[in-house]
């Protein structure tokens, strides 16, 4: 099984080839404002020092954000054209995902964030992972994040219902709609609690923060 990762939901394109979960081969560069002169390009140049045709990638998994809107739209725009010519499988994935999992830290809660450009937090957070400080129940550690998180978020649906969206079925997921006064400032308190906890307990949490301009 061979993948296709593109990536140029920052400011940056990455790109890589896995083959049975082996990872062949990747590019990642600075490239600000600057996507479509270099991912088709960073594509054509991995598949051909691999020796793999276009043809045998059978699947295309293609960040969809959150980030930059123009950095997204070239990436899909891309995948999909891909996809068409040669019949490949498309996969979106989440940027915030792709994060937390490319932590080389072997810690069970990672938190991902990424900051807009007015150095207010981004329009997404996922809390995910178990912090494994004690038995499921007694954990004071994930108690912590999760009485700081679902309290800033009571706050903020107090305040006003449509603020934000709050998923937790798999983890924490929380969307915020608004990005007006009051609810930038409750996110940014509650993520500098959360960053508080970190420090306390580096073993067990870790955030992942990534810029996007």
């Amino acid at each position: 099984m061979i993948s296709l990762f593109i990536d140029t939901s920052s400011s940056d394109v990455s790109i890589a080839i896995v083959k049975d979960n082996i990872i062949l081969g990747s590019i990642n560069k600075s490239s600000i404002k600057e996507h479509s002169k270099h991912v088709a390009n960073d594509i054509k140049t991995l598949l051909d020092n691999n020796s793999i045709s276009p043809k045998e990638v059978n699947n295309i998994m293609v960040c969809v954000g959150p980030g930059s809107f123009t950095g997204i739209r070239i990436g899909v725009t891309i995948a999909k054209t891909y996809g068409y010519l040669v019949n490949n499988s498309l996969y979106p994935m989440s940027s915030l995902k792709e994060l937390a999992l490319s932590t080389k830290e072997k810690k069970e809660y990672i938190m991902s964030l990424i900051s807009a450009k007015n150095n207010n937090y981004y329009n997404r957070i996922i809390i995910t992972g178990h912090a494994n400080y004690e038995d499921f129940g007694k954990d004071i550690v994930c108690a912590s994040v999760s009485s700081t998180v679902i309290t800033s978020v009571n706050i903020c649906l107090s305040i006003d219902d449509k603020s934000l969206s709050y998923n937790d079925d798999n983890g924490l997921d929380i969307k915020i709609l608004k990005k007006d006064e009051v609810t930038t400032k409750i996110i940014n308190v509650m993520v500098s609690n959360l960053y508080e906890l970190e420090k306390t307990y580096p073993k067990n949490i870790q955030i992942k923060e990534e810029n996007n301009e």
